[in-house]
């Protein structure tokens, strides 16, 4: 397995009328998207070492490689 790498976190603000926790992901964004919900902020920020952080990635999420077994960027 590859050494630590750096990856990017971004936080994302929606304001909704109903409570985000009842409904997936993917819906809130796409309610934001369309009008339903709105869009405040965006942050990003490059985390030099993402799998120590609390809601990190799982340190296998970015290592599938290619057939040929090189890392895909």
């Amino acid at each position: 397995m590859a050494g630590p790498r750096k990856l990017w976190k971004t936080t994302v603000v929606i304001w909704s009328e109903f409570d985000p926790q009842t409904v997936e992901i993917d819906r809130l964004i796409s309610e934001g998207i369309g009008g339903e919900a709105y869009i405040s902020k965006q942050h990003a920020e490059l985390v030099s070492d993402p799998y120590s952080q609390e809601d990190g990635p799982p340190e296998d999420f970015f290592d599938s490689g290619d057939d040929d077994g090189e890392q895909r960027t």
